[in-house]
């Protein structure tokens, strides 16, 4: 067993970096086209095509970490909600929260390695999901009666205030769908301010320790 975890250690760090990178095109393709509006049909193939292609690596990355996993219901209990997305398709229709497990496998990783530092993760995560929660919102929401959110900036500017729980309330979801990604982002914000807030603290606290020991 020991062996088998040593092994499913070595492949998420040898796989770290390129699936971060993995995650990083995910959201250009996913962005692009939605931002970039209209585009060509051919465009937009392409880079569904894309995504789709890059969600299957990430499948073949679960699976293949269950394989390698020494105790492998403990890997399931960690990792449902992965296993979740993957089992079942037809949780997908709203492309945001397959990017928000994507960018979560990509940076789950053993805690030796870079990716894991708090600071990256932070610095990783916040813009990309500000990004990708921003052009999901305005997806569905562009041609949406009563909706006040159309363009990039608009999208940009309420996703900015909600993932950071400011919430002006001067733009904001009328859709199911936006309501829904809107929900995703406010409770990724709060985890992110919650990270943050615990990664100063401690830092703070180290520094305190430090200056004592020296004085």
């Amino acid at each position: 067993m020991k062996r088998m975890n040593s092994r499913l250690e070595t492949w998420q760090r040898m796989s770290a970096w390129p699936l971060a990178a993995l995650a990083m095109a995910y959201v250009l393709v996913y962005v692009f086209p939605i931002f970039a509006y209209p585009v060509t049909p051919r465009l937009a193939t392409g880079c569904h095509a894309i995504e789709y292609l890059i969600w299957g690596v990430f499948v073949v990355d679960y699976v293949f970490q269950l394989m390698l996993a020494g105790n492998k219901k403990e890997f399931l209990r960690k990792e449902w909600l992965s296993m979740l997305f993957v089992a079942f398709p037809f949780f997908r229709p709203i492309r945001v929260l397959r990017a928000v497990i994507i960018l979560r496998q990509a940076t789950s990783r053993p805690q030796n390695t870079v990716l894991s530092s708090m600071p990256w993760v932070i610095a990783m995560l916040g813009p990309l999901m500000m990004l990708i929660s921003a052009a999901a919102e305005l997806n569905v929401e562009r041609f949406a009666p009563g909706s006040n959110i159309h363009s990039v900036g608009d999208a940009l500017w309420w996703s900015l205030v909600t993932m950071t729980t400011i919430g002006y309330g001067d733009k904001y979801p009328v859709t199911t769908e936006g309501r829904l990604i809107a929900a995703v982002l406010i409770i990724f914000g709060i985890g992110i301010v919650a990270s943050l807030t615990g990664y100063f603290a401690s830092w703070m606290f180290k520094q305190a320790s430090s200056v004592h020991q020296e004085g």
